[in-house]
């Protein structure tokens, strides 16, 4: 998982910019190996790691109220763009790569600026929801 599951580390400053230079290398490779999937390859290594991290987000955005910004909307195509490649066996669509980057670079530029509870609370939610 890209965001990490430990929710210490939303509440300790020192972990959270260790946890971010971290997300930033895995980003960049995440965001490398989507870029040379080919067309109907299985993209279920690339976007299970993925999904967390654009849900998580989207959801503390949601908290914050912020359903009306230009990250959330983005934030939002990709949630569609990666349901959608669940639902057909995560079957890549080469089209869905700039889509689902928009969101990996908001992730990664932003996680760090959401309060930490919120951060917490979007974690708990949507990782909660996916037991």
């Amino acid at each position: 998982m890209i965001v990490l599951k430990d929710q210490k580390i939303a509440r300790n400053p020192v972990a959270k910019a260790i946890a971010a230079q971290q997300l930033k290398k895995r980003m960049v490779d995440q965001r490398i190996h989507l870029f040379m999937l080919e067309e109907n390859e299985d993209a279920r290594a690339q976007i299970m790691p993925i999904s967390d991290s654009v849900f998580i987000v989207a959801c503390a955005y949601e908290m914050m109220e912020q359903k009306d910004t230009v990250n959330y909307r983005k934030l939002r195509s990709a949630m569609q763009v990666l349901t959608d490649c669940a639902e057909r066996g995560f079957i890549w669509r080469t089209s869905d790569a700039v889509t689902i980057d928009n969101a990996i670079g908001i992730c990664v530029d932003n996680w760090t600026k959401i309060p930490s509870v919120t951060l917490q609370k979007a974690m708990t939610h949507i990782l909660g929801t996916m037991k």
